[in-house]
């Protein structure tokens, strides 16, 4: 029993000494990074503010791009640095910091994000938040949309304090320039990449200058280490680049660089590689969004939403918003002999929520299915159209053409409808589901109904031969299931129309911008005559797709359908009561989203009664298709402002503003009128047999299309009257610094003082380099260091395992006719460095002597060395 307590005493003694060791370790090491804060890292405090100047600035170009609520950016960017630098001076595994610092990220993104919460008290705000989050990821997982930017804010946040945190810890703790600049380069780079050419030039040389400094900054402390390692003492004015120097060189190059004029260019095989790297990412990304379809549509113009980084999105769905604003920078020229909206793609599928396109697959412009219908259209003619963008598309985006594509300048593919298959029971005494049979197209209701009076009438069971009779003659039977001896079940696949009914019209490659493409289209001339009479014989395919709404949409909406169309005796007179009923609404961008379980289009009739473009183009889709007029809606770009009509050698009739745009003739020879666009827009199509696709405009402060001419309004008329258009003047606004990739007239003075400004900073440069690299020295520490540069150019340069009287030799063996002034060069470089003595006149007096003859004969020997081996 003794011996027990006695090993039980000392384990507990062990234990006690154990925990006071433990306590004793984490006290000195937080007393050695308390002093270690005090004193500073030992890479000096103009390290630290020129890291943290870099990812703020990474931090200020997110935020101009973002359009979702990110709050604490500059907080994030801040504590993520210092963070990276307290866990960079710490002793302990890697990993397990590396894991404490995201974990310590994670939260304090979070707990940035509750500021956007409403509660009272903090733990209600994280509760509310965390709510959010959940609902999003259920909302995920499930495949529904969701407009909550939560997820979004929260993804932007945490991402920036990986940039902070990795720079930071590469920095402090393994002096990696790689580490230490291209996180938050990339972030730059990705911003950057969507802002104007104004915006990004401050952001942009801001950059440049802190990264010059910072990696001359790294520079000169991986030199300082290697004097230390080697034993050499140092001054602070040894190096041959100070940080006041850099500071001069960069800010001078920055300015010059800013002065100098500049046009941008595609450079093919570098846009190719660029392509093929960031198409995955843009994929993930595209996935990613379209959980929730977009975010919100802030400064994208007319109501559109925009993509993460501010783009206009015409991806896969669209959700109703709420305040939008318009644009001010033109987006396309376009240029054409008539108006015409610019559509990108259409949506087919009416949500609670918004949009989205139902099933499609991309195909090339010469695919022909194998079972078609004949769909073409009377009335229309071809049209040439010259588009030019000045944001970039990437590959697979839509392209923005103003009817069917004939030709395109570039390479394309159409997104095409999956054509719709059915399964229909056709034995009288196995019906189908409650309410599938309705679910149907009337004319496969109309087959379903035959086929089950036929096999009622009918002694045995129907052939497989009298199912085809019955069918429509638009169809094909994919599949037979057999039961009793006959056929008991069928699917069927509807033929597609040929020409196909594109939902999209997308690039295959790039197009940066300032690229321009040209196409030949189909476009609509049928007059309101024509529409009138267009009858409701619609094809099958459009029957499948373009009827469709949602299970419970509201009675009230139906209703309104109704009583809108009740004297309307034809389908164009529907479309025009509709339109005329939205137009007569008012027209506003600040207004809210739809609240979380209500129809957005039910919501903007009845309860905000204003709304923009999304709303309207919804609205009318919406009543058209309840009221049996078969509709969908459209995205794109609306015909624009037209500012001139161009001829060869000619600006046109109107007066021109001084920084208007000149457009280069050399590509615009076509006396066609060109157009500005500035804003995306939302529109609704309706279809009507013989004549297709149909625009229509419900949103009131556009204009009404005219129907059946080539009539393009004036450019005087242009904005004036109950026609004018938000957001858009009389006059052209668009200075060439916006135009961004548009030609424009240079001054006379641009080149002249671009060339002075490049020969002064290349006088800069050679000053600088004679001055630190060639200049008198009296310094032998400095001397010694200037040899080590330039014999490196003739292969003479120092090794690691020499002593300098070793290297001295080594001199002297290759340039013997120096050998005294080399041998003055050494000894007092020894006597200043190992010594420990002050430099007397007499050693400046051996320096200042040596070192023109070494540098002179070091010169010349790199310069031979480059001559052709003839003229040696």
């Amino acid at each position: 029993m003794i011996p027990e307590m006695g090993k039980a005493r000392r384990r507990a003694s062990r234990g006690v000494e154990r925990l006071k060791s433990g306590a004793s370790r984490a006290m000195e090491t937080f007393n050695s990074l308390l002093l270690q804060l005090v004193r500073g890292p030992s890479e000096g405090w103009t390290t630290f503010v020129l890291l943290l100047l870099s990812v703020i600035l990474a931090a200020w170009s997110l935020g101009s791009v973002l359009r979702i609520p990110t709050p604490g950016l500059y907080s994030i960017a801040i504590c993520s640095v210092l963070l990276g630098l307290l866990v960079a001076k710490i002793r302990f595994e890697p990993w397990r910091l590396a894991i404490g610092g995201l974990l310590i990220g994670l939260y304090l993104s979070f707990h940035q994000l509750t500021s956007l919460a409403e509660s009272a008290t903090i733990l209600d705000r994280y509760a509310e938040t965390g709510t959010g989050l959940f609902i999003w990821w259920q909302a995920l997982v499930s495949g529904d949309v969701s407009t909550d930017t939560l997820p979004f804010s929260l993804f932007f946040l945490f991402a920036l304090w990986l940039v902070g945190f990795i720079c930071s810890w590469s920095l402090f703790r393994k002096r990696n320039i790689w580490g230490t600049l291209l996180p938050s380069g990339i972030v730059m780079v990705a911003s950057l990449t969507n802002l104007t050419t104004g915006e990004q030039k401050v952001r942009l040389y801001l950059y440049l200058l802190v990264a010059f400094l910072l990696v001359t900054r790294l520079f000169m402390l991986e030199r300082q280490n290697e004097w230390g390692l080697r034993g050499i003492q140092h001054g602070q004015s040894d190096s041959w680049l100070r940080l006041p120097d850099a500071f001069s060189l960069a800010l001078t190059v920055v300015l010059i660089t800013a002065l100098l004029p500049g046009q941008p260019t595609k450079i093919e095989p570098i846009a190719a590689v660029w392509d093929r790297v960031s198409s995955p990412a843009s994929v993930i990304v595209e996935k990613f969004f379209t959980i929730r379809g977009g975010v919100p549509s802030e400064g994208s113009g007319e109501g559109q939403g925009e993509g993460p980084y501010g783009d206009d999105s015409f991806g896969p769905a669209q959700v109703f918003e709420g305040s939008t604003t318009l644009r001010e920078e033109t987006v396309l020229i376009v240029e054409a002999p008539r108006s015409v909206y610019l559509r990108a793609r259409s949506y087919d599928v009416y949500t609670s929520k918004g949009w989205e396109t139902g099933d499609t697959r991309l195909v090339s412009p010469e695919w022909t299915p194998e079972h078609w219908v004949d769909a073409q259209v009377q009335k229309s003619q071809e049209v040439e159209v010259s588009i030019r963008g000045l944001v970039s598309l990437t590959a697979g985006e839509p392209m923005y053409l103003g009817g069917h594509p004939i030709a395109v300048s570039v390479d394309y593919q159409l997104e095409v409808a999956e054509p719709a298959r059915y399964q229909i029971s056709i034995v009288a005494s196995m019906p189908d589901p409650p309410g599938q049979e309705e679910s149907l197209p009337v004319d496969l209701q109309q087959a379903v109904r035959r086929l089950r009076e036929l096999s009622r009438d009918s002694d045995g069971p129907l052939t497989e031969l009298e199912i085809r009779s019955v069918l429509p003659d638009d169809t094909e039977v994919v599949s037979l299931v057999y039961s009793g001896g006959g056929v008991e079940k069928v699917t069927v696949e509807r033929h597609l129309p040929i020409p196909l009914d594109t939902m999209s019209v997308c690039t295959t490659d790039r197009l940066g911008a300032g690229s321009s493409y040209q196409a030949t289209v189909l476009v609509s001339t049928a007059t309101e005559s024509d529409l009138r009479t267009a009858g409701t014989e619609y094809p099958g395919w459009v029957l499948d797709r373009y009827l469709q709404l949602p299970g419970d949409i509201p009675s009230r909406l139906i209703d309104l359908a109704q009583e809108l169309t009740t004297d309307a005796g034809t389908p164009y007179e529907k479309a025009l009561a509709v339109r005329d009923y939205l137009r007569a609404m008012d027209y506003a961008l600040d207004i809210e989203a739809p609240p979380d379980g209500a129809d957005g289009v039910d919501y903007f009739l009845f309860e905000l009664q204003k709304g923009y473009c999304q709303y309207f183009a919804s609205a009318m889709t919406v009543l058209l298709r309840a009221a049996g007029v078969p509709s969908r809606m459209a995205v794109g770009y609306g015909p624009g402002e037209m500012v001139d009509v161009i001829s060869p050698g000619e600006t046109g009739g109107l007066p021109w503003p001084d920084d208007a745009i000149r457009y280069p003739f050399g590509e615009w020879q076509h006396q066609q009128p060109v157009f500005v666009v500035r804003n995306a827009h939302s529109w609704s199509e309706v279809f009507f047999p013989s004549y297709g696709w149909i625009s229509f405009e419900p949103t009131p402060s556009s204009p009404l299309i005219t129907r059946g001419g080539s009539v393009v309004l004036p450019p005087w008329d242009v904005g004036n009257g109950d026609d004018h258009v938000p957001g858009q003047t009389d006059d052209i606004d668009t200075s060439p610094s916006e135009a961004g990739g548009i030609d424009s007239i240079t001054p006379w003075y641009v080149w002249p003082l671009g060339i002075s400004a490049g020969l002064a900073v290349l006088g800069m440069v050679v000053w600088l380099l004679w001055r630190r690299l060639l200049g008198p020295i009296v310094e032998p520490r400095v001397a010694y260091a200037r040899i080590g540069y330039l014999a490196a150019l003739t292969r003479l340069g120092p090794q690691e395992s020499f002593t300098p009287y070793e290297y001295g030799c080594r001199l002297r063996a290759a340039l013997p006719d120096i050998s005294r002034a080399i041998d003055k060069m050494v000894e007092t470089y020894v006597r200043a460095c190992y010594g420990c003595r002050d430099l007397t006149n007499e050693d400046r007096s051996h320096i200042a002597e040596a070192w023109p003859q070494i540098r002179n004969r070091l010169l010349r020997r790199a310069l031979y060395s480059l001559l052709p081996g003839k003229f040696r």
